[in-house]
């Protein structure tokens, strides 16, 4: 840990200010030392920044001789519309492949093994279809609630901060098809959302406590 805390630094700035991305890539130029090197910036911020953030970034603090990469944290836009228009804007700045959009959801230990349970495991693999299990429920519970982003929660609400990213991307790693391999690609392409049946109005339970 001594030694992982001895390659951070802070570098304070506005999203906004090319200034200060310039400043930022010098001072990474700088702890890098003539190096080759990537960069990798993880963007866990409100959405309406992601642009300003990822411009800047782009022309002051991208890598010269290795490659630069983006994560964004979900929630990635409010809707489809405003998502796929949020795609478009990054992409005035970045290629797709430098783009991750991510669910740090999936990174929870029991979340991200759930693969390996189902298809490693030779008890499990041949019991895990619909001829062995009647049905699947998704409990999401937490023991603390909103405390310092409010407004965001308020923004967006518990469907899209919870049910439309977590809790289907576990019941699409719980449904899913045998993959030709555990590798990230091949899982995603074997995820069922497009099988998925919409859900009816009526067959919604919608409460508040």
């Amino acid at each position: 840990m001594d030694q992982f805390l001895k390659r951070c630094f802070y570098h304070s700035g506005q999203y906004n200010s090319e200034d200060h991305f310039s400043e930022l890539g010098s001072k990474l130029r700088e702890k890098e030392g003539g190096k080759l090197s990537n960069r990798l910036f993880y963007l866990s911020i409100p959405p309406n920044i992601f642009v300003d953030v990822v411009r800047c970034a782009s022309l002051k603090a991208s890598s010269k001789d290795g490659w630069t990469r983006v994560i964004v944290e979900k929630p990635f836009g409010r809707d489809s519309e405003s998502s796929s228009e949020l795609t478009k804007s990054l992409k005035q700045h970045l290629t797709e492949d430098q783009i991750f959009r991510i669910d740090h959801y999936l990174g929870k230990e029991l979340v991200e093994n759930l693969s390996v349970l189902r298809f490693s495991n030779l008890d499990f693999e041949p019991l895990w279809s619909r001829n062995y299990i009647r049905n699947v429920q998704i409990i999401f519970s937490e023991d603390f609630g909103t405390e310092g982003r409010g407004g965001d929660f308020d923004h967006y609400g518990i469907i899209r901060d919870i049910m439309q990213n977590h809790l289907l991307q576990i019941l699409a790693l719980f449904a899913m098809e045998t993959p030709v391999s555990l590798a990230a690609e091949d899982i995603r392409n074997e995820k069922v959302m497009r099988s998925m049946r919409p859900l009816e109005l009526e067959n919604v339970v919608d409460n508040k406590f």
